[in-house]
């Protein structure tokens, strides 16, 4: 392979990567650019700073060492998650264009996609396997969940009943921060060790059946869980007012057919990393990548 000319290449995705290749932009450093959502603003760049657009996605991915892709890689699996006015970019196409040496960066890659690039002598790490950053992306995702409730909800969340099903990292996250607004917080999951984590923190925990059980109750409902736990019995004994938050991978964990035709508000909400603080979620992909590629030198 050639000497690079590029030292970093940033593809498609969500604000999130616009301001990923305006962080990495510097005197010290070339970065490319391919399908980014809109142009990065060079008034947020440092003033030496040097960033440019490909006009192929074979000359992004082929004159750079470190190829970043978005958080999640492809939505469908089979190509780019990317919100440029493009036609589609196939994952197909990108693992073709990829070559020997090179680091690739993206989040929640596919394991075809990982063993191809392998292969082909390629150095590929997942955003969302690394523990640092995950916990922290979850910050932008609670901040975020909050703000989708309090923009759909005609209420206050503050002494509100919330329930939060499930409690992993982005549950415990959400957790803390509605115990921080004065919200009365219940945790629901089936795992025994992290209900009595949760417990710790929250008002009352329980089971997915427990929540079932008394689903009439909640002001507020954020689920996390990537598995189908709010059906349309469930929906139809909560309150008319109910706001229902899911951050849980498509297609979420509710009967969005029945919730509509029940007239409750629902709303399965992907990506709040890159809609509500994409400037932080880049400065913390940064050091991400900055870290592993100092590991390997």
């Amino acid at each position: 392979m050639e000497y690079p000319q590029y030292d970093y290449t940033v593809i498609g995705g969500d604000m999130r990567q616009v301001y990923l290749a305006e962080e990495l932009s510097s005197s010290q450093t070339q970065v490319c650019h391919y399908a980014l959502m809109t142009e990065p603003d060079k008034r947020r760049c440092g003033p030496d700073s040097q960033i440019f657009a490909a006009d192929s996605l074979k000359g992004a991915c082929s004159t750079s060492r470190c190829v970043i892709c978005p958080i999640p890689l492809s939505r469908g699996g089979a190509y780019l998650n990317q919100s440029a006015s493009l036609e589609d970019v196939s994952l197909v196409s990108i693992l073709t264009a990829l070559q020997p040496r090179q680091y690739f960066f993206a989040g929640c890659i596919p394991e075809n996609f990982r063993n191809f690039a392998v292969e082909k002598g390629v150095s590929v790490f997942d955003f969302m396997q690394n523990d640092t950053l995950a916990v922290y992306n979850t910050i932008a995702t609670a901040e975020g969940a909050i703000c989708e409730a309090i923009l759909r909800s005609s209420m206050n969340l503050n002494q509100s009943r919330c329930a939060v099903l499930g409690y992993g990292k982005c549950g415990a996250t959400l957790v803390s921060y509605l115990k921080g607004m004065f919200c009365r917080v219940y945790t629901f999951c089936n795992n025994p060790g992290k209900c009595a984590r949760a417990a710790i923190v929250s008002d009352d925990t329980g089971d997915i059946e427990d929540f079932k059980k008394g689903a009439k109750d909640f002001d507020f409902i954020f689920n996390t869980i990537p598995a189908l736990v709010i059906s349309s019995d469930t929906l139809e004994v909560m309150k008319p007012s109910v706001t229902i938050i899911d951050i849980a991978s498509a297609p979420g964990g509710v009967d969005y057919q029945a919730a509509k035709a029940l007239g409750k508000i629902a709303a399965l909400c992907p990506g709040l990393p890159g809609k509500y603080a994409p400037s932080s979620s880049a400065k913390a992909l940064k050091k991400s990548i900055e870290n592993i590629l100092s590991q390997k030198k």
